[in-house]
């Protein structure tokens, strides 16, 4: 068991939230609240969307748990097997390891997949735009802010974290605008 902490979000923080994921992610999305445990904070939607948070940096992923989520981000990179090791482990993604990639240009938000299975290991915000990746042979491409097995990863796959979610999105928000929180992530 993990110890963390569910606070519901200001107005305010609502509203800077929101304008940072679609600023990011290209879509409106409402912030309900955030799951913040020691070394990871995710952020919660009324939509039932799951997003790590760096909101020092004002950095809004999709979290890998959320499938859906993750499946609509267009821009993507497949890396091949040496990367994967590298990337699960938190670096950041390499012009040498990938293999395929979409179009997207730099600050974007891109899903690093690997190669065998197409599966989704890592987020991260792109460095450069992918139409320089032909020029290039070498150095960071993508910024890994959330892959498999980090904080973020973990306390999303804690049970006692799923069970709120679930109980979340059973409830409306205390702060009473009645809708409710639609779970399609668990």
């Amino acid at each position: 068991m993990s110890k963390f902490k569910l606070m519901y979000l200001s107005k305010r923080e609502a509203r800077e939230a929101s304008e940072a994921i679609s600023r990011l992610l290209k879509r409106e999305l409402t912030p309900l609240a955030t799951l913040a445990s020691e070394d990871a904070e995710a952020l919660l939607t009324k939509e039932g969307s799951i997003l790590v948070a760096l909101r020092e940096e004002g950095i809004y992923v999709p979290a890998l748990v959320d499938s859906e989520l993750v499946s609509s981000v267009p821009g993507y990179v497949v890396v091949d097997e040496g990367a994967v090791r590298h990337v699960v482990n938190g670096a950041n993604v390499m012009r040498p390891g990938i293999v395929e990639y979409s179009g997207f240009e730099s600050g974007d938000v891109v899903v690093v997949r690997e190669k065998a299975y197409g599966k989704a290991i890592a987020v991260g915000i792109a460095l450069m735009p992918s139409g320089e990746l032909p020029r290039i042979s070498r150095g960071p491409v993508v910024r890994n802010v959330h892959h498999l097995r980090d904080a973020a990863w973990e306390l999303l796959r804690d049970e006692e974290v799923q069970r709120l979610i679930k109980k979340l999105a059973k409830r409306p928000p205390p702060f009473g605008d009645g809708r409710k929180l639609e779970s399609k992530f668990l």
